[in-house]
């Protein structure tokens, strides 16, 4: 049970209502100071036992750093009320005696006024300095974690904080506020219950650091006091945000306090490190996002991406292509160190922005999602967006699509007497390798065949001279082709042996069939086989499922064909005239030509 009010403030003394009423409220700010702060009356015992609450060593809310929330300690109540009683009890008597004379001796209330006003008031500046000395010899050690300051600690702290006591199921009598935020993990829509709501709240937690030696770095025992403070309106969007604080403070010494200072650090960093580093099996995306048409754009994050792998099926399944294993071996090797630039050029359709996200899972990094096609964004804006006040992550690698529209108005502006605006070769080879060039990380320029012409790279020999690598993902091979027949359909049929598998695949890659005699993309092959498949669900060739062991009536279901009818299915799928049909009505693919233009 929360102690909000003493036994002072529940049983009156026998003293007259209008003083009762003046020292009512200057006690209980007294009160509050010495239990913890202006919300101390909200303060929520947080265990039915009087020791500690512990945690296991395996659980860290960061690597070799774990808490555990601690309850506050009945001696520390016992200690705050003794020194709350040593300096309101004599006050009080005091009070008391000057006023039953005031009220019993009317004619003599000059004389008290004139003979013991002085001492009164020297005697209660006496005592009350003497406890303003006792509370001074106290050395705290107090950080201020403000929301609209340090945005992204603020969000690591607080939700290590908020994992933590949630775990150990320790929220039940606290205030939650509901929100509606995005699943990291699916990506979908979710009601969620904030553990920091819009009530002030305090908590104690006991830090625990690990040295590098496996042994205890140190520890740190914290109050932590949050304030929601008041809803603004922020930017011409008139988004409301609250002006959020967390203030952490430990008691010190000063022999200690430069050490308390370090642990205090050291875990501050530990959180920023574990709440910035993506989720396993998903890629956050960000990109560019306008407040208003006036204002520099911001890096907001748009949607989560899942990983596809090689030993997926359905639309898991990704297809390693021999040309892109150099670009992920030299990622791996040199993008923790130094910034790597790789183009990945090929006809539209082959899965240029599909290896984007699949190598940014595999490096485990965000993905921030860049257009130098518009004319707002300049050679300085480009500048301050890749800097390190703008991105909020230590690595990151930054997708320029469609970049052959870029090199296209190179080109034009080029041979033009005017400025078409925008980014010029010069300042984007200046954020490639430059003075403000990021230190690590990695950007991947996607774009069509053309972007890698031998005309563009005599225009502008700088560019491509910052790019480390450059791949070309090209028409899906025979063998391709086959790989993807049997993961992609693998997720829809079951039961299926090697051999039957072998047959199914030699009749939808007939010599005479439009798949072995025309280039295909792996966009075609897929939108195919989506196709079909509703086809064959049209037709009742199989039902939907439920994962097993879900109850829920909203979770996803999958389709799956039925065996009897898994020889119909495969002759739908390999069914060549419907290949012929959807092959002619899939949008053609247009090349665009690279204008000639004489290097000056």
């Amino acid at each position: 049970s929360s102690i909000r009010d003493p036994l002072l403030f529940k049983t009156r003394p026998p003293l007259p209502i209008g003083m009762w009423r003046l020292l009512r409220r200057p006690l209980r700010s007294l009160h509050e100071g010495l239990l913890g702060g202006a919300q101390a009356r909200d303060d929520v015992e947080l265990a039915p036992v009087d020791e500690a609450v512990r945690v296991d060593e395996g659980a860290a809310c960061a690597g070799g750093a774990s808490v555990q929330v601690v309850r506050k300690r009945w001696c520390e109540h016992l200690a705050a009320a003794g020194l709350l009683l040593g300096v309101s009890v004599p006050t009080l008597v005091i009070a008391a005696v000057v006023c039953g004379e005031w009220q019993n001796f009317p004619a003599q209330r000059g004389w008290l006024i004139l003979g013991f006003g002085f001492y009164i008031a020297a005697a209660l500046r006496a005592l009350w300095s003497l406890f303003v000395q006792v509370c001074e010899r106290m050395l705290y050690l107090r950080v201020e974690l403000r929301r609209f300051v340090c945005p992204t600690l603020f969000e690591a702290v607080t939700d290590a904080l908020a994992k933590e006591s949630e775990r150990l199921g320790l929220t039940c009598s606290w205030d939650q506020e509901a929100t509606q935020e995005h699943d990291k993990l699916t990506g979908d829509m979710a009601v969620k219950l904030r553990f920091w709501s819009s009530q002030a709240r305090s908590m104690r937690v006991c830090v625990t650091l690990g040295g590098e030696d496996g042994g205890v770095r140190g520890k740190l025992d914290l109050q932590v006091q949050f304030s929601p403070g008041e809803d603004v309106v922020c930017g011409r969007d008139s988004r409301v945000e609250r002006r959020e604080v967390l203030v952490l403070s430990t008691r010190t010494s000063s022999e200690h306090a430069l050490k308390d200072k370090a642990l205090l650090t050291k875990w501050f960093e530990q959180c920023y490190k574990t709440y910035t580093q993506p989720e396993e099996g998903i890629v956050k995306v960000h990109a560019l996002q306008e407040s208003s048409t006036d204002w520099m754009p911001e890096w907001k994050f748009e949607r989560v991406k899942p990983c596809k792998s090689a030993s997926g099926t359905g639309q898991s399944f990704f297809l390693e292509r021999d040309a892109l294993g150099k670009v992920l071996a030299d990622a791996r090797l040199w993008s923790k160190s130094a910034l790597r630039v790789y183009m990945i050029t090929g006809p539209p359709g082959v899965g240029k922005s599909e290896f984007t996200i699949w190598l940014a899972g595999k490096l485990r990094l965000p993905v921030y999602r860049l257009c130098l096609s518009s004319p707002k964004l300049t050679d300085d804006r480009l500048a301050q967006l890749l800097s390190q006040t703008a991105v909020t992550h230590d690595s990151v690698l930054v997708q320029v699509d469609e970049f052959q529209g870029t090199m296209t108005r190179w080109l034009a502006g080029s041979t033009s007497s005017g400025c078409l605006g925008g980014i010029t070769p010069g300042g984007f080879c200046e954020c490639l390798q430059g003075s403000t060039a990021m230190g690590r990380g990695v950007v991947v320029l996607t774009g069509t065949t053309e972007t890698s012409a031998e005309q563009a790279r005599q225009m502008f020999p700088a560019v491509f001279r910052r790019i480390h690598c450059v791949a070309e993902l090209s028409w899906m091979t025979l063998d391709d082709i086959r790989c993807y027949f049997r993961q992609f359909l693998m997720r829809f049929v079951s039961g299926c042996s090697t051999e039957e598998w072998d047959t199914w695949e030699a009749a939808f890659l007939q010599k005479t069939g439009p798949w072995a005699s025309r280039p295909i993309s792996v966009d075609m092959l897929k939108q195919f086989f989506m196709r079909q498949i509703t086809e064959s669900s049209c037709i009742g060739l199989g039902d939907f499922t439920s994962p097993a062991g879900a109850s829920s009536d909203n979770m996803p279901t999958e389709f799956k064909v039925h065996d009897e009818r898994r020889p119909d299915f495969f002759r739908l799928i390999c069914d060549h005239g419907q290949a012929e049909l959807f092959l002619n009505e899939y949008a053609p693919v247009h090349v665009q030509v690279v204008p000639a233009v004489r290097a000056c």
